[in-house]
């Protein structure tokens, strides 16, 4: 049965490539609310076409989510998380960003130049995935639950709402995939048994918390002489959270709880150490070769692995403070400062406690006025090796004669941890094979036509098609 979908797909790569073209030529930049709610309707459109029982516009008090439903009459049952917003388009481009471009770019043949080339892209591709197993089996070979946000780029905040709304359907899956591209520039697999935990704060510092300095605009900078200064204040906030020399974080009881890696995860660090020896930064995604020439406290091999998925950050992404553009500057004094951190923390730190203890650690240092926002809270999610999912998605890269790359957790966070909190749900992450890169960066793509190493469009279709069948089959061959 394979063998006909895998034909299918072959048959129909221009029309599936069409498809991608399609939505890559819908704006959904959701931080400017452009296109967010035409893109969520073609996504219920095409769940319609594909027959799924219940499809449907998810409203949230900001911008819509889709929901869709497909009863396969199937023993297992899958709930698919994805995202079809983008982040603002930004510089960098060769080509327009909407123009749904494909170009060879080496060392691949052709590639889909345009913002959300990864997530949309990669969903969609499952979506053509899914209409093929149809076209050539009648039947999909599980139930299939999809919640598509359009939130991803504006901190996920009403996934929990959604998962509230549809607890009655979500609660009988038996695990969540997130469809995706899961090869590197190189061709080398991926999968990740987990992400951590996100807290995305905002803190604010102002005349008008403080109670001191200007308030209702700025004032000009020669009176700072005789007016105290809300960003000076925010920095020696700062100053008191991270000490920049040992590269630890100073909140007090931040750290508690913090488990250490199993043996289970000790064994896949020592293959990612072996693996990478001398080369740690070609493997940790989002760094890549050039980047880095040394790593925070000159650490090498495992420990650059260890730390990277067992330890919690709190990272400065943004500071703003007065006059920030370009020509010549203002002489002010702002009477506001901001600073946006987001902290990755391991499964066994939770976000809302975090928060609790910085607000407590700045309230002991006398930094009360300094506000807090939270811009985005969840949890972390962990996988075992020896789970279902996992085990289908190995097998799969088995019968490709594939030698995965398999780390404890990724360094980076995600709104599925939501899914794992709230419902108990096993999340397994990308297996896609094709590659994608430059993700909110200029010139974002997707590989459509590979070059042997990396798959394109085809491979990535085939090889969500033979995850479906294998978690389907699993424990019995597929």
């Amino acid at each position: 049965m394979r063998d006909a979908i895998y034909r299918h797909i072959d048959a129909n790569q221009e029309a599936h490539l069409a498809k991608l073209r399609q939505y890559a030529s819908q704006p959904s930049v959701s931080q400017e609310n452009l296109g967010v709610e035409q893109c969520a309707q073609m996504l219920v459109r095409d769940f319609q076409a594909l027959g799924c029982r219940e499809a449907e516009i998810a409203p949230t008090p900001l911008l819509p989510s889709v929901w869709a439903y497909y009863d396969a009459g199937a023993p297992k049952t899958l709930a698919l998380y994805g995202y079809f917003d983008t982040n603002v388009v930004g510089s960098g481009w060769d080509h327009p960003p909407f123009d749904a471009v494909v170009a060879p770019r080496a060392p691949h043949k052709r590639v889909l130049y345009g913002r959300g080339a990864n997530n949309k892209q990669g969903l969609i591709a499952f979506l053509n995935a899914l209409s093929s197993i149809k076209a050539a089996a009648g039947q999909l070979p599980v139930n299939l639950m999809f919640v598509c946000e359009g939130e991803e780029f504006t901190g996920s905040p009403h996934v929990p709402l959604l998962i509230d709304r549809y607890r009655h359907h979500l609660s009988k899956a038996h695990g969540m995939i997130t469809p995706g591209p899961c090869q590197n520039a190189g061709g080398d697999v991926t999968l990740a048994l987990g992400n951590k935990g996100c807290l995305h704060i905002e803190l604010e510092a102002s005349g008008e918390k403080w109670g001191r300095g200007p308030t209702g605009g700025p004032v000009h900078s020669s009176t700072m002489v005789v007016v105290d200064h809300p960003v000076w204040r925010l920095v020696h906030a700062l100053a008191t959270l991270y000490d920049a020399k040992e590269n630890r974080i100073l909140v007090d009881g931040f750290y508690d709880g913090l488990a250490k890696p199993t043996a289970e995860d000790m064994a896949l660090l020592d293959g990612l150490a072996a693996r990478y020896k001398g080369r740690e930064a070609s493997a940790i995604p989002a760094l890549g070769p050039g980047k880095v020439d040394k790593f925070l406290n000159d650490l090498t091999g495992r420990d650059v692995f260890e730390r990277y998925c067992f330890q919690p950050t709190m990272n400065i992404n943004g500071l703003r403070a007065g006059y920030t553009g370009p020509g010549t500057t203002l002489w002010t004094l702002p009477q506001a400062a901001y600073c946006t951190i987001d902290h990755r923390l391991p499964p066994d730190l939770d976000p809302e406690v975090c928060c609790q203890k910085i607000r407590a650690h700045l309230d002991r240092h006398g930094f009360r006025d300094i506000g807090i926002k939270v811009m985005m809270s969840v949890g972390a999610q962990k996988l075992s090796i020896k789970d279902d999912l996992a085990q289908a998605a190995l097998r799969v890269f088995k019968n490709w004669d594939i030698d995965p790359v398999v780390w404890p957790r990724r360094g980076a966070s995600g709104p599925t941890g939501s899914f794992s909190q709230m419902l108990g749900l096993k999340v397994l992450g990308a297996t896609g094979m094709s590659y994608a890169s430059s993700h909110s960066a200029g010139n974002e793509f997707l590989v459509i036509e590979g070059d042997g190493k990396v798959g394109g469009l085809a491979e990535l279709e085939k090889s969500y098609v033979d995850l479906l069948y294998s978690y389907a089959s699993y424990p019995n061959p597929f």
